[in-house]
């Protein structure tokens, strides 16, 4: 018997996107929702979990924002070459009928081929796709972006999207990222497009611009989508002032505590010793929004690997600079995250008395 490292405990932290990676490279311990990812309850069992190692450390491997954890410990683990315990019985049943029909060393020249076909018989094989059966990894990424925002989230936000996507699409574009804004406008203007009419168009014909005006004056309807088509296609700005909740709520978090109940009003409420800070969770490389590992306690970027210390300040990846804060203020005992303003570590506005409550 070999000695390996076997796995004991397997568990999921925070920031999970529902990407189907974990539960195609281990099926039997991991189980995909629809808006979460969660462990089978037979693999609670260390018993379970022992002869899945492998299965259960290739799942860890292929998750894109490293949440799946696990514990081991040092046991014995069948021998590498296990499966050959079938081939006596496959050699078993040939031999007597070969030896009555030929010599014996022709037969096991002609098996040994069939020997070694049959060791590796059992052996993992490889995922192909095909026609009408999608790659399973190809679906995991596209889920894992439909997740973060984006295109993809866009294209699918009315046909069954994670929660994240449809959270994200109900947001106006200023409060979007850069990747989600594009898509967003994309998305807009192809819309357009599929109508077929155009202003310039519509000016240029004098017979349809008279057709509009008649219309126009014949029922009220027909006036405002008139008027409607002629205005320019602006989005209305939110109000970027957010009442969040009671100090005394945020208070209680403890020193170096992060709280993600604001993620989706775009900001991180956090507490950096005796002092409470509204951090923006737009990556300072690409636009991206990182998600925060509470073991590890930093923010891990999915996109292109940028790490951010509980503060807010990078220390791994391509961000070329801190997360920027929100200003905070307490109105009638209730915090409010103004998002108008912020304040960058880099120019030394952390030390603004706007940018953070002493609490």
């Amino acid at each position: 018997m070999a000695t390996k490292e076997l796995v004991t405990k397997v568990w999921i932290e925070d920031g999970c996107i529902v990407c189907d990676a974990c539960e195609t490279a281990s099926p039997d311990v991991f189980e995909v929702l629809d808006d979460s990812c969660v462990i089978r309850p037979d693999a609670l069992n260390m018993e379970f979990t022992k002869p899945l190692t492998d299965s259960i450390i290739e799942a860890a491997e292929e998750c894109p924002v490293d949440v799946i954890k696990f514990d081991t410990v040092a046991g014995e683990a069948p021998d590498a070459p296990a499966p050959a315990a079938d081939a006596p019985a496959e050699k078993a049943v040939p031999a007597p009928a070969a030896a009555a029909k030929a010599p014996a060393s022709k037969p096991a020249a002609a098996s040994e081929p069939a020997k070694k076909s049959a060791a590796k018989s059992p052996a993992k094989q490889p995922v192909v796709s095909v026609a009408g059966d999608p790659d399973p990894a190809i679906q995991a990424l596209l889920r894992a972006a439909t997740a973060r925002g984006g295109a993809a989230g866009i294209a699918a936000s009315e046909d069954g999207a994670g929660l994240a996507a449809k959270a994200w699409d109900r947001k106006s574009a200023a409060d979007l990222p850069p990747d989600a804004r594009q898509a967003k406008v994309m998305s807009a203007a192809k819309a357009a497009a599929k109508d077929g009419v155009t202003r310039r168009g519509m000016l240029a014909s004098s017979a349809c611009g008279v057709g509009w005006l008649a219309m126009a004056g014949t029922t009220a309807v027909s006036g405002i989508a008139f008027g409607r088509f002629m205005m320019p296609n602006v989005l209305e700005e939110p109000d970027p002032k957010v009442r969040i909740g009671p100090l005394s709520y945020f208070a209680q978090l403890p020193p170096g505590g992060v709280n993600n109940e604001t993620k989706l009003q775009g900001f991180w409420m956090i507490r950096v010793e005796d002092k409470l800070i509204a951090l923006n969770i737009i990556c300072t490389h690409l636009g991206c929004i990182p998600s925060w590992l509470p073991n590890d306690r930093k923010f891990k970027c999915p996109c292109h690997g940028s790490g951010f210390r509980q503060t807010g300040i990078n220390f791994e990846g391509p961000a070329p600079r801190p997360l920027e804060r929100f200003k905070i203020n307490v109105i009638d005992g209730i915090v409010v995250v103004d998002r108008s303003k912020k304040f960058q570590y880099e120019k030394g506005q952390w030390d603004n008395p706007d940018s953070f409550l002493t609490v």
